[in-house]
């Protein structure tokens, strides 16, 4: 269980904590457990459920409610508002 960080200008999701790689800012926040997040280039919006290395667990309703879990490298990821 790795820890993961989001950039609070961009919203990216990061790996250190350091420097933000996409728009070079150093307000690094940590991304915790069911913090909303959205894939890039889709609709689709779920919860961090695990983070493992490179992948996030998302948990992610469908429009009937139900839910499922699919996983994601942290780049395809950027956090919710």
């Amino acid at each position: 269980m790795g820890k993961l960080y989001y950039c609070s200008e961009c919203k990216r999701v990061l790996k250190d904590n350091e420097k933000c790689e996409y728009c070079n800012a150093e307000s690094i926040k940590e991304l915790n457990y069911g913090t909303p997040v959205n894939v890039i280039g889709s609709k689709l919006k779920g919860k961090v459920l695990k983070i493992k290395d490179n992948m996030v667990r998302l948990i992610i309703r469908d429009e009937n409610n139900s839910k499922f879990i699919k996983e994601y490298e942290l780049e395809k990821l950027r956090k919710i508002l």
